[in-house]
């Protein structure tokens, strides 16, 4: 039952990547952002939620962790995380049982290009650059994020290295993290993935 956290800084590509994952392990994708984005008006964590992603800030751990767990829940064979245990004291408030953490590595001129650049899948959340007409899974429509602006990611970016960092170095010292350097293309990363991740998670 493979269990994996996707994880790095804004822009690395965990959504493009955790897509291609999900397809070599037939795994769901639990995206704690699209849980939040899509939260419904009568939650009542609702307005809490907006107000911190519309600064591009992390909402309360102990909502966040509330939501993920509900989530996780729903898949015991496994799945792909993404977007939770950005910090240290998130383990405290839920810990799911992981078999591999893959951090995609990337430079912050890439990432913030690629921010800057994309637009997303009204539907699916899928990322894709400007050139992009339509969403290539539905054709649905593609919307430039609101968040998505050089201002929200510099402090996304500087969030990451105050708070992520020391998750990412937590993990590499239990011995279950994977590196991965995120600024290659899409079928490398895969590869190099597939040929370090055993099937018998």
């Amino acid at each position: 039952m493979p269990k994996i956290l996707l994880i790095g800084p804004p822009g690395a590509g965990k959504t493009v990547i955790a897509n291609k994952i999900s397809e070599i392990f037939k795994i769901p994708i639990i995206k704690t952002g699209s849980l939040l984005r899509e939260l419904s008006s009568e939650s009542p964590y609702y307005n809490t939620i907006k107000e911190y992603m519309s600064k591009g800030e992390l909402a309360p751990n102990e909502i966040v962790g509330s939501i993920v767990k509900e989530e996780v829940k729903k898949f015991p064979d496994g799945y792909i995380l993404d977007g939770w245990l950005r910090q240290i004291s998130d383990i405290k408030v839920y810990n799911p049982e992981l078999n591999r953490v893959i951090f995609l590595n990337c430079p912050k001129k890439i990432c913030e290009e690629r921010v800057l650049n994309r637009v997303i899948c009204k539907i699916h959340g899928s990322a894709y650059s400007f050139s992009n007409q339509v969403c290539s899974l539905c054709g649905g429509e593609l919307e430039k994020r609101v968040d998505d602006t050089k201002d929200t990611f510099e402090n996304r970016w500087q969030i990451f290295e105050r708070q992520t960092v020391p998750v990412i170095e937590m993990f590499k010292e239990k011995g279950t993290l994977l590196e991965v350097d995120a600024s290659k293309s899409i079928p490398e990363i895969v590869e190099f993935i597939k040929a370090n991740i055993n099937d018998n998670l």
